[in-house]
């Protein structure tokens, strides 16, 4: 499968932009958005606050500048890992949640969501950010894993974006709330792995047993707007 890999920044000499992204990182996870001002901002990174402003409008637009950025190299690391896995189906979801797990538990990936979930509930406008954290780019690689090993095992999917949403809830979600709520240390690459095996290995063998009925449609459609994949829930 061909998977068009994004481009990582090139280490070296580090622009004004990525300066300014890397103090407001520190500043927003240390004190949050409301305590985080553009002029700690500029101050931290050693620039005017007119520079700041260059490059981001207004702090919001700084704060989704973070979280985008941070998403980037997670979907990175996701089109890598997906272009150096094998042909098999199972193996490649598996590297992929793999990879997933790795990155959304990761310290900084958890204290943003931290940040987001608190301010989230006072501030519509982030609302946006809070999804672009969730990596929706991932789904396009797990569907498109799911309809080839649909394809080699005969059965189709009614929905594979969603199907794909629901499998990476499952395999996802629950050892993120963990280390959300856990103040013990992080699992290792070796039980993330596992883990991964484990949960693509149910979801798969669901989808084979070859049921005369056929798959189920999807019921609910995204009706909840937690993720911005499939298509809307109808209006009528």
């Amino acid at each position: 499968m061909a998977v068009k890999g994004r481009p990582r920044p090139e280490a070296g000499a580090r622009s004004k932009r990525e300066t300014v992204l890397d103090a407001a990182v520190t500043l927003f996870l240390d004190r949050g958005f409301d305590q985080t001002s553009m002029d700690a901002v500029a101050a931290q990174a050693g620039v005017s606050k007119t520079t700041v402003y260059a490059h981001f409008g207004d702090k919001v637009e700084l704060f989704r500048a973070v979280i985008e950025r941070g998403a980037s190299s997670v979907d990175f690391d996701l089109d890598q890992a997906t272009l150096s896995s094998v042909e098999d189906p199972r193996e490649r979801l598996t590297r992929i949640v793999a990879k997933l797990l790795e990155a959304t538990t990761a310290p900084q990936h958890l204290a943003l969501l931290r940040v987001l979930t608190t301010e989230a509930a006072r501030r519509p406008e982030l609302t946006e950010a809070m999804r672009t954290l969730g990596v929706p780019h991932v789904v396009d690689l797990v569907a498109a894993a799911l309809l080839e090993d649909g394809r080699l095992h005969g059965y189709t999917l009614p929905d594979a974006h969603t199907y794909a949403a629901l499998f990476v809830r499952m395999a996802a979600a629950g050892l993120q709330m963990d280390a959300l709520l856990s103040p013990g240390p992080r699992h290792d690459s070796a039980q993330l792995t596992a883990h991964a095996r484990w949960t693509t290995s149910l979801f798969l063998r669901a989808l084979r047993s070859q049921d005369p009925e056929g798959l189920p449609e999807v019921p609910l459609h995204n009706a909840s707007g937690a993720f911005p994949w499939g298509e809307p829930p109808p209006t009528d």
